[in-house]
């Protein structure tokens, strides 16, 4: 009887092991997942900036000649033109946009880095972490809906 329970054991462990490999591998990509979002949004966000005020140079400017901009190219003087307003709207809601994109990744990112190490804790502590039985909540709410 003593060596089917140190079986049992050793398979356990070896199951629960194996579990929490594999959660750490799904944490890991996603996490990775999460760093090349939040640089792309980093990267498109600053073009937008760059894009803002390279058009609002060319605005207060006449004289002002884009580093893409050959000398060929007519240069916008004087008042604003309708399609520069419309342009420099469309910028200014892409960067709002890349703005809420970034806080949002950055927040997914803090999560799930709080729930990795918060997994971790679990397998380094063993069973000392504070570890929810939602189960047991379930029963609970259960128990107390049937007394009522």
């Amino acid at each position: 009887m003593d060596i089917q329970l140190i079986i049992g054991i050793m398979v356990g462990l070896l199951v629960g092991a194996i579990g929490m490999w594999l959660l750490d591998r799904r944490h890991q990509a996603i996490t990775k997942k999460l760093v090349e979002s939040r640089r792309k949004i980093e990267r498109q966000r600053t073009q937008a900036v760059n894009d803002l005020f390279a058009l609002r140079a060319e605005i207060e400017d006449p004289n002002y000649v884009a580093p893409n901009q050959g000398p060929s190219q007519p240069v916008h003087v004087g008042a604003m033109d309708p399609k520069v307003a419309d342009e420099l709207a469309n910028l200014r809601s892409l960067i709002a946009r890349a703005d809420a994109a970034l806080t949002a990744a950055r927040r997914k990112r803090d999560e799930h880095e709080a729930e990795i190490a918060r997994l971790r804790t679990l397998i380094e502590g063993g069973s000392s972490g504070n570890v929810t039985d939602l189960r047991a909540q379930e029963r609970a709410k259960s128990a107390g809906g049937m007394a009522l």
